[in-house]
């Protein structure tokens, strides 16, 4: 069990070094610089916590930062802070209930070679510890080093925990947060640890809601059965520059209403090979079904739809559901992850082996045909898909009518 301070807080993620072979913008100025690391907590427990007070310590530096007055957390939710936001960047964003904190710092403090940070809560006179890359546990009562006034009577929660050796610019992270495993990937500053792009709302029954915001167990509508809740879900950000460098990571952009009237309801971004579903008489004399999915990069001789070159960072959502089902995307029926090929060479291996402890399946198996997840329609592919959409558009018909649910 993680070492937790007020019944739930525990240090979730720690970006050592933001610069290396990938590195890490946290504050979005166009440089990854040392003061782009960052620490985050995490509530584990299933009820708002107030942690205002809660102070981080270092020993090189001392209390670097305190939680203001007012800070709750809310169950699931994420805390970050990072060590200084530079000219021209800002607080990186997570879902509804996560905080972000800028420690206001112009130089790093993390000690890259190995350090402790270390989380103390003066309320309860108590603290909890991670170290990484071989950094022996301090004992932060004694005041030695940058712990001068650090109470001399706390006690530590746990026997402190080994988040083990960083790569650059990737953070070292709980396998699945709160998890008691840790691997180094690729940051995720207050968000939760792909193929809809940021920027999709997707429908639920409590209207549209963003994607960002939308958590394991949280419902979304489905045309064939209803209300579904999200099985497991994954995210994964890429930067203009990665996008540059490998065309086939560029979404494609649908534009609003580039599908038909009010379809999408505003700009949506998909990647290269999320399907949308097309509907009516041509799929039906092509296919022999009225209703396919095909790939988004089918869509690109529509006007309205191109790829897109981003300046900004895009990050890619994957949501998987109990079945593979048809949803709704800024109003666009489209996909819910599908474990095919696609899928399988983008989803990190730690990731795959959640999905097939989730499953209750090998990771032989896993996507196989005779496993848990059939495709919800038809897939249409390559020159018959681009095929189909040019017959939609030569006979000025719309490409997706609006599904009905069956459920």
């Amino acid at each position: 069990m993680a070492d937790s301070l007020l019944n739930g807080i525990v240090i979730n993620e720690i970006l050592v070094d933001p610069n290396g072979a990938q590195n890490f913008d946290t504050d979005g100025n166009g440089t990854a610089e040392a003061t782009d690391e960052y620490v985050e907590l995490y509530n584990s427990s299933g009820d708002p916590i107030d942690i205002s007070g809660l102070q981080l310590w270092d020993q090189g530096v001392g209390n670097w930062f305190t939680f203001p007055a007012g800070s709750i957390l809310q169950p699931g939710a994420h805390a970050l802070v990072i060590t200084g936001v530079q000219p021209g960047g800002s607080l990186p964003t997570g879902g509804a209930n996560d905080l972000a904190f800028d420690a206001g710092r112009g130089t790093a403090l993390i000690n890259n070679g190995g350090d402790n940070d270390t989380v103390y809560d003066p309320s309860n006179d108590q603290f909890i510890q991670a170290t990484f890359n071989g950094d022996s546990l301090d004992d932060p009562t004694q005041g030695t080093g940058g712990y001068s006034g650090f109470s001399t009577t706390a006690t530590r929660v746990g026997s402190g925990e080994d988040f083990g050796n960083d790569t650059d610019g990737l953070s070292l992270q709980r396998d699945g947060d709160g998890a008691d495993t840790f691997t180094s990937d690729t940051p995720t500053p207050a968000a939760t640890n792909i193929c809809f792009a940021n920027g999709t709302w997707l429908a639920t029954p409590q209207g549209d809601r963003p994607i960002s915001q939308l958590r394991v167990g949280d419902l979304v509508l489905t045309s064939d059965h209803g209300e579904q809740p999200i099985a497991w879900l994954f995210a994964k950000t890429w930067t203009p520059a990665e996008i540059a460098a490998s065309p086939n990571l560029a979404a494609v952009l649908i534009c609003k209403g580039a599908l038909g009237v009010g379809m999408p309801s505003r700009d949506l971004r998909l990647s290269q090979q999320h399907r949308v579903l097309v509907q009516g008489i041509v799929a039906k004399r092509m296919f022999g079904t009225d209703q396919v999915l095909i790939p988004a990069k089918a869509l690109l001789s529509l006007p309205g739809v191109m790829l897109d070159q981003p300046d900004t960072n895009v990050t890619y959502y994957h949501i998987m559901l109990e079945r593979h089902e048809v949803v709704f995307s800024n109003g666009v029926p489209s996909e819910s992850l599908f474990l095919g090929d696609q899928a399988l060479h983008s989803i990190p291996q730690r990731a795959l082996n959640e999905i097939c402890k989730l499953l209750n399946v090998s990771r032989r198996n896993l996507g196989k045909s005779q496993g848990p997840i059939s495709p919800a329609r038809a897939f249409a592919k390559g020159k018959r898909a681009v095929r189909l959409v040019e017959r939609h558009a030569k006979n000025n018909r719309a490409l997706v009518e609006r599904a009905e649910m069956r459920g």
